[in-house]
């Protein structure tokens, strides 16, 4: 049996609600139903039942109700006396799938600080490209996923905002066209590179305009150019008299190394929202849990 459950039982009987009690584990609602489930198929016993004003344990949970509460209580004072985690002394491997965005925005900021304050700690950054590496999570290959772009988080998964950005337009400094600023007109003119991790050239903007007006009635760009970087776009854009609209505090590190001007979108365009994502198997672990808590901090500071 997963003893993972009996935590589960404890919250049920302490709140006598799931939605309470996956508040109270910081999980979502329907992994405590899943895990219900699961202690119904164990003890072959409903278990908990609805009522009109939330559950109410059956005759049998109600029997072994002090036993699972006496288990629970003695397993969290066993884990409460572990030595008290240092992460100068902390040694291993934190592997993030993430984006180059990711990696220039915030790891200029977040890797100093991680080797002062734990100097064996390994940091290893590996691609994402769209949908959440869910097996590599599980399977422990992953620590953590950050990206702006993950849809519906799975059962037994974490996640918490990071940061959100906006959206700027980016060209060369001596554009032949565009001098003072972006007006919409020379925004639809031109031609246009995309950051595209599929390699798809679907143009979105229309769809993260903030109303149809705003996207000039859903009209879409002249998209010339697609690259699977966020950064290695920087470097063909500054010979070139393509416009690119991205997340603006990745042009803002374009604008501080290359010759390169940051405009204003005029398409007004919905924020990116930079979501982290773990699995419960590394929700306690005390180096991961460390870490995710000083990531959070710097990357709210960007």
């Amino acid at each position: 049996m997963d003893l993972n459950l009996l935590v589960v039982a404890a919250a049920l009987y302490k709140e006598r609600n799931v939605s309470r009690a996956a508040q109270d584990l910081g999980l979502s609602q329907s992994a405590v139903s899943h895990a219900l489930s699961r202690l119904r198929d164990h003890f072959d016993d409903p278990m908990f039942v609805r009522t009109s004003k939330g559950i109410a344990p059956t005759e049998f949970a109600r029997g072994i109700q002090d036993e699972v509460m006496d288990l629970v209580q003695k397993t969290e004072l066993l884990i409460n006396r572990q030595k008290k985690f240092d992460p100068r002394e902390a040694r291993g491997r934190i592997t993030l799938a993430t984006t180059d965005y990711f990696e220039a925005v915030v790891m200029p900021k977040l890797q100093p600080i991680l080797a002062q304050e734990a100097p064996h700690l390994q940091i290893s950054l590996r691609p994402t490209v769209g949908d959440l590496p869910k097996r590599d999570l599980e399977e422990g290959k992953v620590d953590c996923a950050i990206a702006g772009f993950y849809e519906d988080l799975p059962e037994g998964f974490y996640k918490t905002r990071l940061f959100s950005d906006s959206f700027s337009s980016a060209t060369r400094k001596g554009h032949p066209k565009i001098k003072s600023k972006l007006t919409t007109e020379e925004f639809y003119s031109a031609t246009h590179a995309l950051i595209t991790l599929q390699g798809d050239f679907r143009d979105q903007l229309p769809e993260k305009a903030v109303n149809a007006k705003a996207a000039k009635a859903k009209k879409l760009r002249e998209i010339v150019y697609g690259s699977y970087s966020f950064t290695g776009l920087a470097w063909t854009l500054q010979n070139s008299d393509m416009i690119l609209t991205a997340p603006t505090l990745l042009l803002k590190q374009y604008e501080r190394f290359f010759p390169i001007n940051v405009w204003p979108c005029p398409v007004p365009l919905e924020k990116l929202e930079v979501q982290m994502i773990w699995h419960a198997q590394t929700h306690a672990d005390p180096l991961r849990s460390w870490f995710r808590e000083i990531c959070k901090k710097v990357s709210s500071q960007v």
